[in-house]
């Protein structure tokens, strides 16, 4: 979600088209491959659907290849009309970056795949956009590392997703401000939605030819996707349909959490390495989320919570850094650049996930050596001490803090939604 409409305001001559805009290549061993999917999935009383029913998900698979994967243009023209009209750019602008994508690539051979051990990842993407496409730097660069990973997209809720054969679902606009309730139910079909997914994926799997660990999974996401991918652990444990599935961890990255990853009860301990992962402005000790402290106290296995600092914001660990900076409209002194912010929050990424897999605490370690490299890294809750210190922290969460209920007039909602920070 964007949260402030100040952009607006910087005339258009202060925008320039950038030519030749590229995301960092990914860092790993392979090259990345990526194939779509379309997946028959039913949500009833959907509150972003034009008639209340959705019928499908939207996953696209990435995945290590040998083959070559050039840099090409990924950004759907749909998407990139959505954003450009947002800020007041010229048509493209948006669009106009790269990616090494090998397209419908050869996935590794499954001898290949399994000699790497490597648990199958699933990300989820904010409320209301960035939509998982703009993920794509994060996204390729455990991919490169090995991990096949699964992105979910439901339909209508993005600003614009578009399907394999051209369809495109225009949803929610940026200032959409749904209230408590919507968010509560967007967050408890998100995690259908993944569940779903992990269902289907020897199906996929063998329809794309990608060999996947269809027993072993982790999952991360952004915002609202950030708190269901934590909160399908506690979802799965409680749901026969996991049986015999090993759930091995979790990042929030700068989600606040709502539904049962809002529990006050033990009920919250994920059993499970967990991982919080925030923009400067996402400062526990603040007071401004509640919901990080109040989840660390349940823990009961390795968790830590910090932030890469350097005026970031909430949509930086997208790739809307690179265009927002390349085009004047962000960035500037003291501003860490898009090429730094990705090159950390993939290290910490990277490192949690090879953490699960027996490979070290890397960068999540928190010793001298890793602040001396990477100073932009706070350690909010480094895994020892009460995260709920003072308790007020934790208990109550400020009214102020909660969406406005359903029963609240469309200015109170619009106002809360363009305060919040996350």
């Amino acid at each position: 979600m964007l949260s402030s409409l100040l952009y607006r305001l910087v005339p258009l001559i202060a925008f320039f088209l950038v030519s030749g805009l590229s995301l960092p290549p990914p860092t790993g061993p392979y090259n990345v491959g990526t194939k779509p999917y379309v997946l028959k999935h039913t949500t009833l009383n959907d509150p972003v659907a034009p008639e209340g029913v959705s019928k499908s998900l939207l996953v696209n698979v990435y995945y290590p290849t040998h083959d070559e994967a050039p840099a090409q243009k990924y950004i759907w023209d749909g998407l990139s009309a959505a954003y450009d009209v947002y800020y007041g750019v010229p048509n493209g602008t948006f669009s106009n970056i790269t990616a090494n994508l090998a397209l419908n690539g050869k996935p590794l051979s499954r001898k290949e795949h399994d000699k790497l051990r490597l648990p199958t990842l699933l990300f989820g993407p904010a409320m209301a956009g960035p939509p998982s496409r703009f993920f794509t730097g994060l996204v390729s660069e455990m991919a490169s590392r090995g991990y096949p990973v699964v992105t979910v997209d439901h339909p209508w809720e993005a600003p614009y997703i578009e399907y394999p054969n051209g369809t495109g679902f225009v949803g929610k606009d940026f200032t959409w401000s749904p209230c408590q309730e919507v968010y509560d139910y967007i967050h408890a079909y998100r995690i259908a939605d993944n569940s779903a997914v992990i269902d289907a994926l020897p199906k996929v799997s063998k329809k794309l030819g990608i060999p996947f660990d269809l027993k072993r999974f982790a999952f991360f996401g952004h915002s609202l996707g950030g708190s269901a991918a934590i909160s399908q652990i506690l979802a799965e444990r409680k749901w026969t349909a996991s049986h015999g599935k090993r759930f091995l961890g979790a990042i929030n990255i700068d989600g606040q959490f709502f539904g049962i990853g809002a529990t006050n009860s033990s009920s919250l301990d994920a059993r499970v390495p967990t991982l919080l992962l925030a923009s400067e402005g996402h400062d526990p000790k603040a007071g401004f989320d509640p919901t990080w402290a109040l989840f660390e106290s349940f823990q009961s296995s390795w968790t830590k919570s910090l932030r890469i600092m350097g005026h970031s914001n909430h949509t930086d660990y997208s790739d809307l850094i690179f265009l927002k900076q390349a085009n004047g409209f962000a960035g500037g002194e003291g501003v860490i650049t898009a090429e730094r912010f990705s090159q950390v929050s993939r290290q910490v990424v990277g490192d949690f996930f090879g953490m699960l897999v027996g490979k070290g605490e890397g960068v999540l370690q928190g010793s001298k050596k890793v602040h001396e490299a990477f100073p932009e890294v706070t350690f909010d809750y480094n895994g020892t001490g009460n995260p709920c210190t003072p308790a007020e922290i934790c208990w109550p969460t400020p009214p102020e803090f909660l969406p406005p209920s359903c029963g609240s007039s469309q200015e109170t909602l619009r106002r809360w939604f363009l305060d919040a920070k996350f």
